[in-house]
C-alpha cells in the first residue's frame, strides 16, 4: 500500500497532543481527504498498529499476523517488557531483521506512524475513549476492545468521531463471530422462534480477587521502572500505584473500570439484544436492580453479584443476572434456544434442524475471526460486525446499571433521545467521568 503524504512528524504530533486536552486546532491534523469522506480503500496490505499489548492485545496481534491482506508495522505499550515481547513477536512472525517493527511508548507517536491506516486498541477501558477519537481524527481504522467506553458521554464522543472520519469502526465483541452465537440471532430475527418472550442473560459474579491484608497498605511501592505509571493513568485520577491497580486487576475499580458487568455486558447480553433487534437502541428504563459489594480486597469497589431487568421501547426486555445460568437464552411463542461459549441447546429437534434460508438474517461474514472481519470491512467499506454505535448503546446499559447499582436505586427511568437520566439524581453522579487535567476528552 502506498502511504499518504503525511504531515510533517514534528507538527502531526504537536498538534495531536493538543488535540488531547481539547484544543481546536485538532482537526488541522487531519488531510481534507479523510474529513467526512473517510481514507481510501487500500488495494493491497493493510498496515495495522497495536495500542495496548497485553494478553488480549497479543491475543489479537496474532489473528492480524495470521491475515494475509494485513501487516503489523507499529507497536505501542507503557510496559516496557510487554512492549519488547510483543515487538520481537511481530520480527519473528515475519522473518525480519530484529527491530523492523516500530515500538513506541506512547500512542500518539504510533499513530503518526508513515503509512499506517488501521490501529487496534486493547489498552484499559479508561483509554479507549481518547485512543478512538485520537485514531478517528488521524483517519485511522479503529478496532477497539470493549466496553467501548467508562461512560455514556465517552461512549457517544467515541460514535460520533467515528462517523465524522469515515473511517471503520468495529467494537471488539467477539462472540458475534462465533457460530453458537450467531445461531441464536439467526433464529430469532428470521422468525423460527415465534414473537420473542423472553430473554435470559446470564453473566459472571466475582470477581475473585485476592484480598490484600491491612498491613500491606501501610507503604506504597514505586511503580516499576518498566511501566510508565503517568502514561497508563491518563485521564484517570492520579491514584499512588500498586500492582493489584494494574495489569488486569484495573477492571475492579471504578476509575478504570467497571466490574464484570461493563466487562461481560458486549458479550452475552449483546448477544440477546441483537437477537430481539434492538442494538440500535438503548433501554428506556432499568428495573428490580439488585446487587451486593462484598469488598473481598482494598482494589475491589465493583458489584460482586447483582441483577437488572433492562426494558425498551418496543417492550422487549433482557433479565441480566449474575445468578442467572451463564450464557444466553432467547425464548419465543415458538421454542427457545441457548448459548454458551461452545455449548448451544434447541428446545426442539425441528428447531436444531433448522437451516437459514440464503435469503434470510446472516450476521455478516460468517464465521470468521473478528480481525478478519474488521480488515475485510477496510477492504470493502462495508459495516463491520459490531460497529461502535451499537458497542455506545450496549456499554450504555452497563454504566446505567453501575450507576444504579452504586446509588442504591431500584430502578431507573432513562432517555435515549437525550442520554439522560430522568429523576434520578442521586443516580446521576455516577454516569458522570471528570477527566484529570489537562486530558479534556474531544467532542
Amino acid at each position: 500500500m502506498k502511504p499518504s503524504a503525511p504531515l510533517p512528524r514534528r507538527s502531526f504530533l504537536k498538534l495531536l497532543a493538543a488535540g488531547s486536552v481539547g484544543a481546536a486546532a485538532f482537526p488541522s491534523l487531519v488531510r481534507a481527504q479523510t474529513v467526512g469522506l473517510g481514507a481510501p480503500a487500500p488495494s493491497s496490505l493493510i498496515n495495522v498498529g497495536f495500542i495496548g499489548l497485553g494478553g488480549q492485545g497479543l491475543g489479537l496481534m496474532r489473528n492480524a499476523l495470521n491475515n494475509a491482506g494485513a501487516r503489523v508495522v507499529a507497536v505501542c505499550e507503557v510496559d516496557s517488557v510487554r512492549l519488547d515481547v510483543a515487538r520481537r513477536r511481530v520480527d519473528d512472525h515475519y522473518k525480519q531483521p530484529a527491530g523492523n517493527c516500530a515500538a513506541y511508548g506512547v500512542y500518539l507517536e504510533l499513530l503518526a506512524h508513515p503509512g499506517l491506516d488501521a490501529v487496534v486498541i486493547a489498552t484499559p477501558d479508561h483509554w479507549h475513549a481518547l485512543q478512538t477519537i485520537h485514531a478517528a481524527r488521524a483517519g485511522k481504522h479503529i478496532y477497539c476492545e470493549k466496553p467501548a467506553a467508562t461512560s455514556i458521554a465517552e461512549g457517544r464522543a467515541m460514535a460520533d468521531a467515528v462517523l465524522r472520519a469515515g473511517v471503520v469502526g468495529q467494537i471488539g465483541s467477539m462472540q458475534r463471530s462465533a457460530g453458537e452465537f450467531q445461531r441464536v440471532v439467526e433464529l430469532a430475527r428470521n422468525g423460527f422462534l415465534g414473537d420473542i418472550q423472553k430473554i435470559t442473560v446470564g453473566l459472571p459474579s466475582g470477581p475473585g480477587a485476592r484480598p490484600v491484608p491491612d498491613k500491606d497498605l501501610q507503604t506504597w511501592p514505586a511503580p516499576p521502572p518498566t511501566l510508565d505509571y503517568e502514561r497508563w493513568l491518563g485521564p484517570a485520577p492520579a491514584l499512588p500505584y500498586r500492582a493489584e491497580r494494574t495489569h488486569y486487576q484495573w477492571r475492579w475499580q471504578f476509575a478504570f473500570g467497571g466490574g464484570q458487568v461493563a466487562d461481560w455486558i458486549g458479550h452475552h447480553y449483546d448477544i440477546g439484544a441483537l437477537a430481539a433487534n434492538v442494538t440500535h437502541l438503548q433501554p428506556v428504563a432499568l428495573e428490580n436492580i439488585t446487587g451486593k459489594f462484598e469488598n473481598p480486597g482494598a482494589f475491589v469497589e465493583t458489584a460482586t453479584a447483582y441483577s437488572f431487568t433492562a426494558r425498551y421501547a418496543n417492550g422487549i426486555a433482557l433479565d441480566t443476572a449474575s445468578s442467572n445460568r451463564s450464557g444466553v437464552r432467547v425464548e419465543g411463542s415458538g421454542g427457545w434456544v441457548y448459548a454458551n461459549r461452545g455449548a448451544l441447546e434447541h428446545s426442539s429437534e425441528a428447531l436444531r434442524r433448522v437451516i437459514i434460508p440464503s435469503h434470510g438474517y446472516r450476521i455478516s461474514g460468517g464465521t470468521g475471526s473478528h480481525m478478519d472481519d474488521f480488515l475485510a470491512a477496510i477492504k470493502t467499506r462495508a459495516n463491520p460486525r459490531y460497529p461502535v454505535l451499537e458497542g455506545h448503546n450496549i456499554a450504555a446499559v452497563a454504566h446505567l446499571a453501575n450507576a444504579a447499582l452504586r446509588s442504591g436505586v431500584p430502578d431507573l427511568r432513562w432517555n435515549p433521545a437525550t442520554e439522560s437520566l430522568v429523576d434520578r439524581p442521586e443516580a446521576e453522579r455516577f454516569l458522570r467521568r471528570t477527566y484529570r487535567a489537562p486530558y479534556v476528552l474531544p467532542v
